[in-house]
């Protein structure tokens, strides 16, 4: 009896050894092509048990599947998405609060306040999920799920975090600041007038002139600018200009009445899809980067074909920045352009540009979910000392990553991104005018020797 009992035990553990390692193995829910030409998600658990993996799909399968690609914009450009699952198993369930540590799989902490942007990263949190993604060889959003039934959500860099308990509406809404740059339109009681370097760009202008605010070819010719005083109009669909934008309550202007960007549960307005498509469109139909120089007489088939890296960079405000993981990936890697991008990457070789990637948003902003019960607050801004960001990098193998590549980050100030408002990564000659632009300063400086070296420390992946 003793012995069966042995043998029972023993085969139940090599299951659940089993079961554990399978659970981390990435399981691919949304497949619309290579992850080189579409944007590809990372979804992760923390406080999922091994009993609750079932909960953990079916709540990935609520906020982001049926809930945020199941509506509006997400819905009609489903096809430029990839999306991995990751079911990691924790030993305890439900996350962490501040007074009351469990033992979970990415060490997640549960705040629950607005003002200290309600999910919090424990001193881990950061390698594990690091790890845990590097198991998909190229991601470009990570989005973390937290088991637990009370509601929040904090962006950092490229990585979201959002309880089970939120709603898909209001990530829809935080995916038009991560994909395109959006602003928020809607003002905070007591902000006052925007008083700071005149904007243009994107869903948000400074210029009451319907023939030179940025979206001004959507402006129908019998819609009054200002368009606070009109009547009878489809707030979602009418573009003016309509006073209060980033939060400010006077001198800056919105596209349209309300919005995605102005209220979680309103559709896009028509500025904001342009912009959103603008960036996607390359993705829906697969359209390979094409390399700098010469591109006469070739498909972009051909151009595209080859391998690229994907990188996780963790740069920092007062240190040298980390590669945290590098991949190899054979196939093509499709770009885009960025409407007035804040912040761009360059790739250099033999002291030339030899690629940029474009920051959407400050990769600095901590942007915590708006407080339904305090709406008048907004979103919470924090301000992060360092940071996680993804880059991808076309026509780059190991050996030249390593070898031969340098890089910097710049950041664009309000008076060159009014010169540049949709560069693209492959324009390398607009890429080189912007980096010589007054208000562009160079923020970091990795040389050869330097990317060499931190990329052949993480032990970079062929894939």
């Amino acid at each position: 009896m003793r012995t069966n009992r042995l043998i029972f035990v023993f085969v139940l553990g090599l299951l659940l050894m089993a079961a554990a390692t399978n659970a981390q193995t990435p399981q691919k829910i949304v497949d619309h092509g290579p992850d080189g030409e579409k944007r590809t998600f990372v979804v992760l658990g923390d406080g999922y048990s091994a009993a609750e993996q079932s909960k953990f799909a079916s709540d990935v399968d609520a906020l982001l599947i049926k809930g945020v690609f199941g509506h509006d914009f997400y819905k009609d450009n489903f096809a430029a998405f990839n999306v991995y699952r990751i079911d990691l198993i924790s030993p305890d369930s439900g996350v962490s609060t501040p007074t009351f540590a469990k033992n979970t799989a990415l060490k997640v902490i549960y705040n629950g306040a607005w003002n200290r942007c309600w999910l919090e990263e424990s001193k881990t949190t950061d390698a594990l999920i690091t790890k845990a993604a590097a198991k998909v060889p190229k991601y470009d959003y990570v989005l973390i799920l937290a088991n637990e039934t009370r509601y929040g959500g904090c962006r950092r860099g490229s990585r979201l975090y959002v309880t089970s308990g939120s709603g898909w509406n209001v990530v829809a809404h935080e995916y038009g600041h991560a994909i395109a740059g959006l602003y928020d339109e809607y003002s905070v009681k007591g902000a006052g007038p925007y008083n700071q370097d005149p904007v243009n760009v994107n869903n948000c202008s400074t210029v009451s002139d319907r023939n030179s605010v940025v979206w001004h070819e959507l402006i129908d010719t019998n819609t009054t600018v200002p368009s606070d005083n009109l009547h009878n109009i489809d707030a979602n669909n009418t573009v003016g200009e309509f006073t209060g934008c980033n939060y400010n309550e006077t001198k800056i202007y919105r596209p349209v009445r309300t919005c995605r960007m102005n209220s979680v549960n309103q559709y896009f307005c028509p500025v904001c899809l342009g912009l959103m498509h603008d960036v996607l469109a390359p993705f829906l139909t697969s359209a390979a980067s094409p390399p700098p120089g010469d591109v006469s007489g070739q498909s972009a088939e051909a151009l595209g074909e080859g391998k690229f890296m994907n990188i996780v960079v963790r740069i920092s405000r007062n240190q040298e920045p980390s590669i945290l993981k590098a991949t190899e990936i054979t196939g093509r890697l499709v770009s885009s352009q960025q409407a007035a991008p804040p912040y761009f990457f360059t790739f250099n070789k033999d002291a030339a540009t030899n690629y940029a990637d474009f920051v959407p948003e400050d990769p600095y902003l901590v942007r915590g979910f708006a407080d339904p019960e305090h709406p008048e607050q907004g979103e919470k801004f924090l301000q992060a000392d360092s940071t996680t960001i993804i880059v991808n990098v076309p026509r780059t193998d190991i050996a030249s990553a390593t070898h031969d590549l340098s890089m910097r980050l710049y950041k664009v100030g309000p008076v060159a991104i009014g010169q540049y408002k949709s560069p693209r990564s492959s324009d390398l000659a607009l890429v080189d005018r912007l980096i010589h632009s007054q208000g562009v300063t160079k923020e970091l400086d990795l040389s050869k020797a330097a990317l060499g070296s931190a990329i052949q420390a993480v032990g970079p992946k062929k894939n």
